[in-house]
């Protein structure tokens, strides 16, 4: 992905509309219609079709739809466990470090 397009979803507005429009997708790729995942997903008919069209709704619709769709393993790791250390020094290790000066042309 180049940068560029990346930087579009750090509008939040772009990014629910792009989760939307990747619902539909996945509910189009098992041939679906909107009725019958909205029934699947226990939500109502206006509310999928707010998700899918401007990513517009609850988290707990959004988590509904995604176990009918067979997504949540996807859902759980966006909000996976922070990668744990054995000890202090692993964390300090880990930390940016600087980069050595340059030496000045004379």
């Amino acid at each position: 992905m180049d940068k560029i397009s990346s930087l579009k979803f750090r509008n939040p507005t772009e990014l629910v509309r792009a989760i939307g429009a990747r619902l539909r997708e996945q509910r189009l790729a098992r041939g679906w219609t909107q009725q019958e995942l909205a029934e699947r997903a226990g939500v109502g008919l206006s509310t999928l079709k707010l998700f899918e069209h401007e990513g517009k709704g609850s988290l707990q619709r959004l988590a509904k739809i995604a176990v009918a769709l067979n997504l949540d393993g996807e859902l759980r790791q966006l909000f996976a466990e922070p990668k744990s250390y054995e000890s202090l020094d692993a964390v300090e290790a880990s930390t940016r470090q600087r980069a050595p000066r340059r030496k000045r042309s004379s």
